[in-house]
């Protein structure tokens, strides 16, 4: 995942961790930049498995 802030590329499963401190018990469906701190919506699943297909395919070339 990357930060629409900062830029920072990210694993959104570490980005998680930081949520365990979090008021609402990292129920609140949103990922936080482990280097900003910037907040983003959590990525929806189809986006997750095309961007993934994608990464696939160009490493084919």
């Amino acid at each position: 995942m990357k930060c629409a802030f900062c830029g920072m590329e990210f694993d959104e499963m570490a980005a998680r961790r930081l949520c365990s401190s979090c008021a609402l018990f990292g129920g609140c469906r949103m990922v936080k930049c482990p280097r900003c701190g910037y907040e983003t919506p959590e990525e929806p699943g189809l986006i997750k498995w095309i961007r993934k297909r994608v990464r696939k395919k160009e490493g084919q070339r």
